[in-house]
């Protein structure tokens, strides 16, 4: 064997000349696979030039520098691309949509939920008993069916807050008083999060 079993490190073979070489190659697979991050995953056409160390998952149909290493995870290193095949058990982290994304044995699949979040500043108006406000906050590439989450910088004084998806890209937030007493909360944030389905 030249390579270990699961990560294809390469070996050091007895009486190798330039050993630093493959120590080298080993220490740019092990940066690639070992708790990987890419920048982006399905991108058919290279980036332009970025920075040595980032990687990202090739498409389906690649083109230029990327062509023939369709679904392979793409490492700039030395101003050139090395590309590392894909295996079951292989888990990247999204950087761009903070998802986790493995490989099946035939495509790469979300494993762990894209949250998408999104902020406001809001100053709910009075709400008497019984009595409560909607307000949408806007989140880019949400869409109905997501699971939607709110909160609010400060105290509710007993009011629930309830959010859900009401449209794409639209979280509906609602404040509700069931209290006894009218509830006159002041500005603050609200923060919304989305779980993509």
């Amino acid at each position: 064997m030249t390579t270990t079993p699961r990560l294809a490190l390469p070996y050091i073979l007895s009486h190798q000349a330039q050993k630093e070489v493959t120590h080298a190659a080993g220490l740019n697979r092990l940066d690639a696979l070992v708790q990987p991050v890419v920048q982006a995953v399905g991108l058919n056409t290279s980036p332009g030039s970025p920075p040595d160390g980032q990687c990202w998952i090739v498409g389906t149909a690649p083109t230029g520098a990327w062509a023939g290493h369709a679904n392979r995870l793409a490492q700039r290193i030395g101003g050139a691309w090395v590309f590392y095949a894909p295996f079951v058990g292989l888990v990247v982290f999204d950087a761009a949509t903070l998802a986790q994304w493995g490989w099946n044995s035939s495509a790469w699949a979300v494993v762990a939920p894209q949250l998408l979040e999104a902020s406001v500043s809001y100053d709910p108006p009075s709400l008497a008993v019984g009595a409560g406000v909607t307000t949408n906050v806007n989140v880019a590439g949400a869409a109905l069916g997501d699971f939607a989450r709110a909160s609010f910088s400060l105290d509710l004084q007993g009011s629930t807050l309830t959010a859900w998806m009401s449209a794409a890209n639209t979280v509906s937030v609602r404040f509700q008083n069931g209290t006894a007493g009218a509830i006159d909360l002041a500005s603050g944030t609200l923060r919304v999060r989305v779980e993509k389905a």
